[in-house]
């Protein structure tokens, strides 16, 4: 039972939450800032099949935004981040508990 493949996952996942929360909030602390371009985050799923287990990732990066910032927007993106960083934790926390489990069993 490979688990690469899931925490792999699970940790692109954690990388792009954060990055989605750290533009929100830059984007927030800089509301009221004149000429400030906002961010968003681009993200893409990224499939691999070089080994038999397969897997995926998300690749996620900042990019300029056309839209100037929006305080309910932000929060919204805030609100967001937080939810899929606790479900890739959540993934990555499930996937140690199995590779306990079974090592035990293999004990």
């Amino acid at each position: 039972m490979a688990l690469t493949p899931t925490l792999s996952t699970g940790l692109s996942g954690l990388r792009a939450s954060s990055l989605r929360a750290t533009s929100a909030a830059n984007n927030i602390a800089n509301i009221n800032t004149q000429d400030y371009e906002a961010t968003r985050v681009s993200q893409r799923t990224i499939r691999s099949s070089t080994n038999l287990a397969g897997g995926s990732a998300v690749e996620a990066q900042l990019i300029g935004s056309q839209n100037p910032p929006g305080l309910g927007e932000e929060i919204l993106q805030l609100i967001e981040a937080e939810a899929t960083y606790r479900a890739n934790a959540e993934v990555i926390r499930t996937a140690s508990e199995l590779s306990r489990d079974l090592l035990d069993t293999l004990a």
